[in-house]
């Protein structure tokens, strides 16, 4: 395998899941400067879902005339202008229009990489290096709230966001130079959006990306909220252990990539859901603090088992031709409803009952959700 340009993808998927996963453990920090409710600041990330979504869709559909490359490039220009834009804005519909465009900036990279790096690498190898590759979400998703924490000793939450995109304007000419173009290939099918509509796997596999997604993405938006004004710990506290917790989710991916190619991804599919499931379940019922720290642990680690997974069973179950827009189909509704409607969701629940209420029926849901993978269908 080629390891440099599969380092470089990893590098570049670490850096635009910063993009998003930094404004968790920040998210206390502006819900307190611009005087809303939880329901309103986990509402911002509906704006970043609907950007994120956007663009996946339409990435998914045209990124083979455009350039996989060039869409990737164009991607991270749009995340480095972005970012810069919240030195400045201090109304809450200003902060809607900047998560807006940051999604729609950071949702190019995903479907483009994939066909790439399915491109690169022979079929028996997908498993590790996707596994890998998502390897880099896991690192984003520990890293954050540490690096975020260390970072406010020194710089405001909007100088740090500043950094984040004068980096998202450099690393990508690194890619540029070890990357490859994958091969048009026509469609026998045409590429029809209606064909792919058609299909119940598209369907089903999107369902459970949206479990996945608000099991893990959309409760991780909201844990720091959860953890400092409902079960009382202090900012720095819940800050070291939100970051500290997601230190196993680092090697999850790896070890399911491996897993994958050794046992394929439907059995996988399925232990990687309920584990998800169960340990979302842990976590709501968790009330002492020895406990919250093992809940958080089990369920941060074992809620990234999906991603690596489900982006192999895309690869499995499309031809090159539709893998991209495949791709983008699929994690745009995960993305709307996971990501994006699971913080709102959990927001309001918590503004009438509490978190604990919301995270418990999710938990149960996604658990159910795995008797959804007898639907999937090779080709």
């Amino acid at each position: 395998m080629k390891l440099l340009p599969l380092f470089i993808f990893w590098c570049l998927w670490f850096l635009n899941f910063s993009t998003r996963t930094v404004f968790s453990p920040i998210l206390p920090l502006i819900e307190d400067s611009l005087s809303i409710s939880h329901g309103k600041a986990g509402g911002l990330y509906v704006s970043l879902s609907i950007g994120y979504a956007l663009t996946l869709i339409l990435t998914g559909r045209f990124a083979s005339a455009w350039g996989y490359k060039r869409t990737v490039l164009v991607g991270f220009m749009g995340v480095g202008l972005v970012l810069p834009g919240f030195q400045w804005v201090e109304s809450y519909t200003a902060f809607h229009i900047l998560f807006f465009f940051l999604g729609i900036a950071s949702g190019a990279y995903l479907p483009s990489i994939i066909p790439i790096i399915t491109e690169t690498y022979d079929p028996k190898h997908w498993g590790k290096a996707i596994g890998f590759h998502d390897s880099a979400a896991s690192l984003a998703i520990f890293s954050s709230p540490i690096l975020v924490a260390f970072g406010l000793h020194y710089l405001s939450w909007r100088n740090l966001l500043l950094i984040l995109g004068i980096v998202s304007l450099l690393l990508p000419i690194y890619f540029w130079k070890v990357s490859i173009e994958p091969k048009h290939e026509l469609s026998t099918q045409g590429n029809r959006w209606s064909n792919l509509f058609k299909r119940k796997t598209i369907w089903m596999s999107g369902i459970l990306w949206i479990f996945a997604s608000a099991s893990s993405i959309g409760i991780y938006s909201i844990l720091p909220l959860y953890l400092i004004k409902e079960r009382g710990i202090s900012f720095g506290l819940a800050t070291n252990l939100f970051g500290i917790s997601r230190a196993g989710g680092m090697v999850v991916p790896i070890l399911i990539g491996f897993l994958i190619d050794r046992y394929g991804y439907r059995k996988m599919l399925v232990w990687g859901i309920i584990t998800t499931g169960l340990s979302t379940i842990g976590l709501s019922l968790a009330s002492a603090l020895p406990l919250i720290v093992i809940a958080l642990t089990l369920q941060a680690t074992l809620s990234l088992a999906f991603f690596p997974i489900g982006l192999a069973s895309i690869s499995k179950l499309t031809p090159l031709s539709e893998r991209a827009m495949a791709t983008g189909v699929i994690i745009s509704i995960g993305v709307i409803f996971g990501l994006g409607l699971t913080p709102f969701l959990l927001g309001v629940i918590a503004d009438h009952f509490d978190f604990q209420t919301g995270i418990l029926g999710l938990g149960m849901l996604t658990t159910l959700s795995s008797l959804m993978v007898r639907f999937l269908k090779d080709g």
